[in-house]
Order: structure tokens, then C-alpha cells, then sequence
């Protein structure tokens, strides 16, 4: 299949991947207001979780693919400062300052696609992914190359916005995120259609058990699925089987 959603629209797959690396390098300066206007500005809480979820074992190489700015990282790094951290995102201009957050550390910063990673076989310990999922122009493939490069038993957290939210908060999520996120964009950010395409892109997202069967089906078992905030947000810990 060569087309694939982009928001509401279906588009070639090359198509989607320079939409999404040009949409993030224009709001590249507004990421974080994106997250706190999309998850009420829990985001933090989440992402915090997530590292709290990640067991002690002490991985040598993390990969946080679609890091953007580094905000994942800064975390990981705190908790694993022994370990390689590689930041992988396709957008130049978010990579550029997770590169100058991170200017003396050890965390080393890759502008590229996560359908095609320039990283060998079985190098990784463990992904995250955070927030970038619904992004990827082909999700099969970057979650094939997650496989590839992941060494057996290494786990992918992976942190998404899902439509499989609860019904008791569908109707003040949906005119929140329709008719409220877009307009603050524009006031904001001013850029209307990036923040439609973000809140487009979680209502047209797999529902939970259509994402984990994706996963599986691509050689990964889910052994942990923990919701925030009614669905808004879920947590799959996948690993490499």
C-alpha cells in the first residue's frame, strides 16, 4: 500500500514524510506548548512514567527514536548516565536543538527516517517513542526497522495519543481538540494547520488493540498497557521476541 492517512488526508507515503519533517521544522520552537495543549499538560507526567516504567538493567545503548528536542533524553539521561543515548528524528530544525541541549553530554543526535535507520543489526537495548508513532509515513516498516535494530528481548516504550478514549469524555475531548487546540495554534503558534493536522492525526490513529496487533504481527509481544487520563494518552511496553 503506497498511500497512507496524513490527518483526514490520504496521501502517498514519500508525501506524508516531507509534510511531517516540514510541519515540525516549522513549529520546532513551539513543541513543548503542542504537548501541554494536547494532553491539558500532563505530558510531563506521562513521560515521567514512562521512564519510571523502564527497569534497571542498565542498557548500553538507548535509542529515543523520534526524540525531537531531547525532552525524553534529558530524562533517560538522568536515570542511565552510563549508557549511549542516540536521539533520532526526522526533523532537522528539532534535532538541531536537541544537538545544542545536549552539547556535552553523552547522547549523540541522528537527523533521519525511522523507516530506513543508518544504525546495524541487534545494536539497541531498548527504544523510545514518544509521541511520534502516528507521525511515521509507514509505521510497519519503521517498527520492522525497530525489530532490526533492537537486540533480542529489547523492549520499545512506546507513549502515543489514542483514540481509544473513554465515551464518558468523548464529547468535551473531541470539541476540545477539534474546535479549541486549532484556534490556539493560530494565536499562538501561528500555524492553524499544523495543530489540525496533530488533533486530526489522533482521531484517525489505530485504536489500541489494532496498534498491538500491528506490533505483533511484526515479531514484538505487549506485555504492558497502562492508560492516562481515560485513553488520551496509553503506554505499550512491546518487547522483541
Amino acid at each position: 500500500m503506497n498511500k497512507v492517512k496524513f490527518g483526514k488526508k490520504i496521501v502517498e507515503i514519500k508525501t506524508k514524510k516531507e509534510l511531517v519533517k516540514s510541519l515540525f521544522n516549522k513549529v520546532s520552537n513551539q513543541y513543548d506548548l503542542m504537548n501541554d495543549l494536547m494532553s491539558f499538560g500532563l505530558h510531563r507526567l506521562w513521560k515521567k512514567d514512562l521512564i519510571q516504567n523502564i527497569d534497571n538493567s542498565k542498557p548500553s545503548v538507548i535509542l529515543d527514536l523520534a526524540g525531537g528536542t531531547g525532552d525524553i533524553s534529558e530524562r533517560l539521561y538522568k536515570k542511565f548516565k552510563e549508557s549511549t543515548i542516540i536521539i533520532y528524528d526526522l526533523s532537522y530544525e528539532m534535532i538541531k536543538k536537541a544537538k545544542y541541549r545536549f552539547k556535552n553530554k553523552n547522547i549523540f543526535c541522528i537527523n533521519g527516517s525511522a523507516e530506513l535507520m543508518s544504525l546495524p543489526n541487534n545494536c539497541i537495548d531498548l527504544i523510545t517513542l514518544s509521541f511520534g508513532l502516528r507521525n511515521f509515513s509507514d509505521i510497519d516498516t519503521s517498527i520492522q526497522e525497530c525489530y532490526r535494530v533492537l537486540k533480542y528481548g529489547g523492549k520499545i516504550y512506546c507513549l502515543e495519543f489514542s483514540p481509544s478514549y473513554s465515551k464518558s469524555i468523548k464529547p468535551s475531548y473531541d470539541f476540545y481538540s477539534n474546535k479549541i487546540i486549532p484556534k490556539i495554534g493560530k494565536l499562538i503558534a501561528k500555524n492553524e494547520n499544523a495543530y489540525q493536522y496533530l488533533t486530526d492525526s489522533i482521531h484517525n490513529f489505530y485504536y489500541n488493540p489494532e496498534l498491538k496487533n500491528i506490533f505483533n504481527k511484526n515479531g514484538f509481544f505487549c506485555y504492558t498497557e497502562k492508560k492516562y487520563l481515560g485513553g488520551i494518552a496509553i503506554l505499550n511496553i512491546f518487547s522483541k521476541v
